[in-house]
Parts: structure tokens; C-alpha cells; sequence
């Protein structure tokens, strides 16, 4: 069990033994009981599944930025007929944006997903740029809450941690994360917004090209 779910589970734990009746009351925040296990089994799922190799990728619901397209559609069992794809031209890349709409986990929770492939690699060998995921939490999860255990998991997901800026608002969140060091740049966007009445969950994960090795290679010593 890795730190970021042990964290998770002490939040259940912890909540549960605050309160001796299922549906106890903070009295500052208006959160019951149920809500606090709503939003810490949220933020568990979101951190359950594989994760990318090394310790610069930041993985949401066993997605990652990296992860070829043949593996990122198996894992939320998607099929070239359900996906919508388009040409998207970004600024030094000629890339193919696919989205999908899926249920992943126990629970059949359903997310949609959008990733961002370079065009010149053959379909399946393609490796995601960019991965999105959106999803409309449950009323009985806090997202902003949920933000602050998400950027809090992604810190502990990688040893090379350069920035994490973050705002948190009534029913808003927006937390800015990522690795400016070694052979590629990695980040991490969470943001909570209010749909409609609902809370809305975006996570963006994002790495870049692999940097010239003159820019990864270590300084030689200028001492004597």
C-alpha cells in the first residue's frame, strides 16, 4: 500500500472514530460522517490502478501521461468505434486528440477522458502527450477536499517535485503541480468547478518531449 492510499485510509479512519452516530455532524463545516467516506473512497479510486514507471509521472485512476493509446483503451475499455477522433495542430507537434466516455472500477464509475497522441506513431504504439479526465462527483463528495488529497497524493508520486500552486474556493479548486528537472517536464492540473449544481472534477496530466541531453546531462566540475 503506497503512502497515498494509506493517507487516504487514515481519513476514514479517522472521521469514522470522530463521530459515534452514522449520521454525526461537524458543526463547522456541515460535513456529515458519510460525506468524509464519500470523499476519502473518491480520492481512493482516483489513486488506485497502474502507475507509470519512474518517478517523475504523475497517474490518475491508472492513467498516465506516457502510457501508449493500445494500453490507455484496454484500461478503460475502449474500442476505436466509441471514440471521436480529430486532427489537432499544437505548437511544434501534429497531434491526434481522441475522446471517450467509460465506467472504470468497482464502483462503475463513469469519466470521460480525452488524450492527446502524436499522429506520425503508428495507432497503437502512439503514447499519450496529454491525458484529461473529467468527472461529475457524487453530492456526498467534498471536491475541494478531494483536490487537496489528490495534489497531496501527487506530490508523493514523484521525488522531483519543482512547483505546486494552488487555490481553493466554497465549490472551486485549482491546483498547478509539476517536474521542471530531468530528461522531460511532468504536470498535474486538478480543478474543481459548479456545473449545474454539481461539483466537476478535471485532472490533467501532461509531460513534454525529452530534453536535448546537453540539458539533462550533469555539469562537469570546473574546480581544480
Amino acid at each position: 500500500m503506497n503512502r497515498a492510499v494509506r493517507a487516504v485510509a487514515v481519513l476514514i479512519l479517522g472521521g469514522l472514530a470522530a463521530c459515534d452516530q452514522g449520521h454525526a455532524v461537524n458543526r463547522v463545516s456541515g460535513e456529515t460522517v458519510q460525506d468524509t467516506v464519500a470523499t476519502a473512497n473518491e480520492a481512493r479510486a482516483s489513486l488506485e490502478g497502474s502507475a507509470a514507471a519512474g518517478a517523475q509521472t504523475y497517474s490518475f485512476r491508472g492513467l498516465y501521461a506516457g502510457m501508449t493509446r493500445a494500453r490507455l483503451e484496454a484500461g478503460i475499455g475502449a474500442t476505436a468505434p466509441d471514440s471521436t477522433c480529430r486532427p489537432a495542430a499544437t505548437r511544434g507537434h501534429d497531434d491526434l486528440v481522441c475522446a471517450y466516455d467509460a465506467t472504470i472500477g468497482p464502483g462503475r464509475d463513469r469519466i470521460s477522458v480525452e488524450a492527446t497522441y502524436p499522429r506520425a506513431v503508428g495507432a497503437s504504439e502512439s503514447v499519450a502527450r496529454i491525458v484529461t479526465v473529467t468527472r461529475e462527483l457524487p453530492l456526498d463528495v467534498d471536491g475541494v477536499r478531494l483536490a487537496q488529497l489528490l495534489a497531496d497524493a501527487f506530490e508523493g508520486q514523484t521525488s522531483l517535485l519543482d512547483r505546486r500552486d494552488a487555490e481553493y474556493g466554497r465549490h472551486s479548486a485549482m491546483v498547478r503541480m509539476g517536474t521542471l528537472r530531468g530528461a522531460r517536464e511532468n504536470y498535474a492540473d486538478v480543478t474543481i468547478q459548479l456545473r449545474g449544481g454539481r461539483e466537476i472534477l478535471t485532472v490533467k496530466l501532461s509531460r513534454s518531449d525529452p530534453a536535448p541531453a546537453s540539458q539533462t546531462s550533469t555539469p562537469r566540475s570546473t574546480a581544480p
